[in-house]
C-alpha cells in the first residue's frame, strides 16, 4: 500500500523533495482571460470561476477564494497540491482519479460531483466540507477524517471508501504509513433523504422549519409568502431556478445554503447570511431589514452590487461584487456572427439544430464552452480562415 500511494503521487506530478509553504501574501492574482487558456497553476490567488471541459489541470501552491468550480471536466490528470480553498463552491465537477494532496479546506461545499477514485490525503478541514450528491466511490481519505453518517444523510454514494486517520508522511523520499482502516458502509435511513422538489407554486404560505428543512426546492415559485420565526437554514436546503416574489424572507441563519439562478423581485432579506450562494440568481426591488448581515456569499454572475453595495442597511465581508457592463453590443455581434460560422462548419451543432425550435446565444456559448483545448483551437482557426476570406471577396 505504501509503495502503490508513492508511486501513484509521482505519477501525478507531485514532488515530495521539497515542501511547498502557501505565501498568502505573495500570491501573484491571474487574470481571468488565463483562467480559461492555462491547466497549470503555481503561486497563484485564484477568484474567478473555473468552468469546462479540459484534459488536466493542475494547482499547486494556490489559493482559490470566495468563487466556484463549475461544470469542470478533466479528462486526465487532476491534481491540488498544498491549495487552499477558501469560500468555494465545487459544483458538478467530473474530479475522477482527482489528487488533494496538502490542502487547506475553509468554509467550503462539494456538491453533485463525481470524486471516484479520488485521493484526500493530509487535507486539513476537510472535516468541515459539505458534501452533497456527490459520487464518492472508491475515495480515500488519507491522515484526517470524514463522518459517514453526514456522507449518507446528505445523499452521498461512498461504497469502498477508505478513512485512515493516521497522517501519511514522506521522509527522505521514504513512505510511513500507519496501519489502514477502513470504516463499515451505515445503512441508508429513509427519514434521512433529501427530498427534490419541482415545479411547485407556493402561494400565501408561511415558510416553517420543517417544511424547508432537508429539501431541494427546483424551479418553484413562492409568491407573497413568509417565513415563520426563529427558522435556521443549513446546507441540507437548496432552491435552484426558483422565484421569489413579494416575499419577507426573515430568517435567524441561513448557513451554505444555495439559491443559484433565482430571482427575488420585491423581497425583503434579513437574517446572517454565511457562506450563501446566490449565483446567477437576479434581483429587482430588494430590501433588507436593518443588521443583516452577509459573509463569505457568493454573487457570481448576479446584479447583487445594484443593492449590495453601500447598503447601510447590511453588514458585508469578505464578499467581492463585481460590477458587469451593460454595453454588449458589440460582443452580442461576435456571438451572432460566430453562430452563423458554427451552422456551417461543424455537423453536431447542425444536428441540434435539427433537433431543436430554437437555438440562441447561450447554447452557443455552453457549445464552446464544452470543447476541449484542442477542440476549440481547431474551432479558432476554422472561424479565423472563414473571417479572412470573407474579408477578402
Amino acid at each position: 500500500m505504501n509503495s502503490k500511494i508513492k508511486t501513484y503521487l509521482i505519477s501525478k506530478g507531485i514532488d515530495f523533495s521539497v515542501p511547498f509553504l502557501v505565501d498568502e501574501n505573495h500570491l501573484e492574482k491571474i487574470d481571468e482571460k488565463f483562467i480559461y487558456q492555462n491547466t497549470c497553476f503555481e503561486n497563484k490567488l485564484i477568484k474567478y470561476t473555473l468552468l469546462g471541459k479540459k484534459n488536466e489541470l493542475f494547482l499547486r501552491n494556490c489559493k482559490i477564494e470566495a468563487t466556484s468550480l463549475s461544470s469542470l471536466d478533466i479528462k486526465e490528470r487532476i491534481v491540488f497540491h498544498n491549495c487552499i480553498f477558501d469560500n468555494v463552491k465545487i459544483s458538478k465537477c467530473n474530479f475522477k482519479n482527482a489528487v488533494f494532496y496538502n490542502c487547506r479546506f475553509n468554509n467550503s461545499v462539494i456538491v453533485n460531483s463525481i470524486l471516484a477514485n479520488s485521493y484526500f490525503i493530509n487535507c486539513k478541514g476537510i472535516e468541515t466540507v459539505d458534501f452533497m450528491e456527490n459520487n464518492m466511490q472508491g475515495v480515500s481519505v488519507i491522515g484526517s477524517k470524514v463522518n459517514l453518517n453526514e456522507l449518507e444523510e446528505k445523499q452521498n454514494r461512498f461504497e469502498d471508501i477508505l478513512i485512515q486517520e493516521e497522517i501519511l508522511e514522506f521522509q527522505h523520499g521514504n513512505v510511513a504509513v500507519s496501519k489502514e482502516k477502513k470504516e463499515d458502509d451505515q445503512e441508508m435511513k429513509e427519514e434521512n433523504e433529501r427530498q427534490i422538489i419541482k415545479n411547485e407554486i407556493y402561494s400565501s404560505q408561511e415558510l416553517s422549519q420543517d417544511f424547508l428543512n432537508n429539501k431541494l426546492f427546483y424551479k418553484c415559485h413562492f409568491v407573497d409568502c413568509s417565513v415563520v420565526d426563529n427558522v435556521k437554514l443549513d446546507a441540507t436546503t437548496d432552491f435552484k431556478e426558483c422565484t421569489f416574489l413579494n416575499n419577507a424572507l426573515h430568517f435567524d441563519d441561513v448557513d451554505k445554503t444555495s439559491f443559484d439562478d433565482c430571482i427575488f423581485e420585491k423581497v425583503s432579506l434579513k437574517g446572517n447570511f454565511i457562506h450563501v450562494s446566490f449565483a446567477g440568481s437576479k434581483f429587482s426591488k430588494l430590501s433588507f431589514i436593518r443588521d443583516s448581515t452577509f459573509v463569505a456569499c457568493l454573487f457570481d454572475y448576479t446584479n447583487a452590487i445594484e443593492y449590495f453595495d453601500n447598503n447601510n442597511l447590511i453588514k458585508l465581508s469578505n464578499i467581492e461584487l463585481v460590477k458587469k457592463s451593460d454595453d454588449n453590443t458589440e460582443i452580442l455581434k461576435k456571438v451572432n456572427e460566430l453562430y452563423e460560422i458554427l451552422k456551417s462548419e461543424d455537423k453536431v451543432l447542425q444536428q441540434e439544430l435539427t433537433e431543436k425550435t430554437k437555438v440562441d446565444e447561450e447554447d452557443v456559448l455552453d457549445y464552446i464552452l464544452h470543447l476541449d483545448d484542442m477542440e476549440y483551437l481547431k474551432l479558432i482557426a476554422k472561424t479565423s480562415n472563414r473571417v479572412v476570406e470573407e474579408m477578402m471577396i
